[in-house]
């Protein structure tokens, strides 16, 4: 690897990295309300509470920070999942684009995200996902988990459920990230592509990432909730289900197709911001990181070192 390629590696990461975190102070209200609503069991004739009485009612109860009950968890897991998923699509892309004679651009994207999706959630997104559907469930009903520090948390529930629970869902995790990935990588960089040339003027820079953020997270959200749907009832606290096949059966079985897209509006909400957050600080980090590494080997006796 030559020493251009190492430098771009580590961008990605402290930038991926950096993104995945702002993204979740941002939003994170959002996701709050997204799992909520998850959690709940429709039941016959009962009507399940809307994204503003959760809110409401939890502000009313607990305080406003209770909203943030597991935002800690999940800063964190952002940060290292956006560094290891930049890390992992431009390390995928360019070894594809090296070995292969491929010019569609779109095809390499589409790979390099399944690679960049399964990779971060194995590693980071399985556990991440796991801790914080546990605090908010905690919280839901008073506890204090979500008051405790990150280490106390994956203590208390490795003590209390095994190492292994912390996996728990993974494979729901693998389909969601894989398809994020994928349609999110594949339709960003087709719609800004698409954009620039259309409107060269009006959507050059920071214009059209934000758009094209957001239309791929809008495609993104629809094409994944099912899986975030079982995933979020295999991760609560309780559940018996330990195969996403048995989980989404029994869901359909009692609370009929629609449940897979329950709560899909926070979770538009969320990813829409989301992924125009993340990319546009992810692209400015990595501007402002090229221009530091450029202006530092200009330096004298730096130039010479390096």
């Amino acid at each position: 690897m030559t020493k251009k390629q190492n430098t771009s590696t580590l961008t990605s990461i402290l930038a991926g990295g950096l993104a995945g975190a702002s993204e979740t102070v941002v939003t994170y209200p959002a996701e709050f309300v997204k799992t909520r609503r998850q959690l709940e069991v429709s039941r016959q004739g009962l009507k399940t509470p809307s994204s503003f009485s959760i809110l409401r009612s939890t502000i009313k109860n607990h305080g406003i920070s209770n909203i943030y009950a597991g935002c800690q968890t999940l800063a964190t897991s952002n940060a290292i999942k956006s560094g290891v998923r930049f890390f992992s699509f431009e390390t995928s892309k360019r070894y594809l684009t090296r070995v292969t004679s491929n010019t569609n651009t779109t095809g390499i994207n589409v790979v390099s995200g399944l690679c960049a999706g399964i990779t971060e959630s194995v590693l980071v997104v399985t556990p991440g996902e796991s801790l914080k559907t546990r605090v908010i469930h905690d919280a839901s009903s008073g506890g204090n988990l979500g008051k405790q520090s990150l280490p106390r948390i994956i203590s208390s529930v490795v003590k209390r459920e095994g190492v292994l629970s912390l996996w728990k869902g993974l494979t729901p995790v693998l389909c969601k990230q894989a398809t994020n990935s994928a349609v999110r990588f594949a339709t960003f960089n087709a719609i800004r592509d698409r954009l620039r040339v259309a409107w060269p003027e009006k959507m050059g820079g920071t214009t059209a990432t934000l758009v094209a953020g957001a239309g791929s997270g809008v495609l993104t959200v629809y094409a994944s909730m099912p899986f975030d749907n079982i995933k979020t009832r295999m991760q609560s606290i309780g559940n018996k289900y330990t195969r996403m096949t048995s989980c989404a059966v029994h869901m359909a079985k009692t609370e009929g197709t629609k449940v897979f897209w329950k709560a899909t509006t926070p979770r538009l909400v969320r990813l829409t911001l989301s992924s125009s957050i993340t990319f546009m600080v992810y692209d400015k980090a990595v501007g402002l990181m090229n221009k530091l590494t450029e202006h530092s080997t200009e330096l004298p006796g730096i130039k010479q070192l390096a």
